[in-house]
């Protein structure tokens, strides 16, 4: 099975961008912890942000990873 290039490939600027969008918000905590910030989103279009994170390791630690950068002054 070929996987499908559009979902194997997550851009963790646009993620964030998402979420924000939708109103919601995120820190990165101490010990590298996500915060999500997500009282007033609407709830499908949270579901769908939230889904493409969920059971995703990899694309969590893409996220934290672009939090560091833009907290350290750099282009993530």
């Amino acid at each position: 099975m070929i996987a499908d290039e559009q979902h194997s490939r997550f851009d963790a600027q646009l993620w964030l961008s998402a979420l924000t969008t939708i109103g919601g918000g995120y820190a990165l905590m101490s010990g590298r912890k996500l915060a999500f910030l997500v009282d007033g989103c609407d709830t499908d279009a949270l579901a769908g942000v939230m889904g493409q994170i969920i059971g995703q390791p990899g694309r969590q630690e893409a996220i934290k990873t672009s939090i560091e950068r833009r907290q350290c002054g750099e282009g993530a």
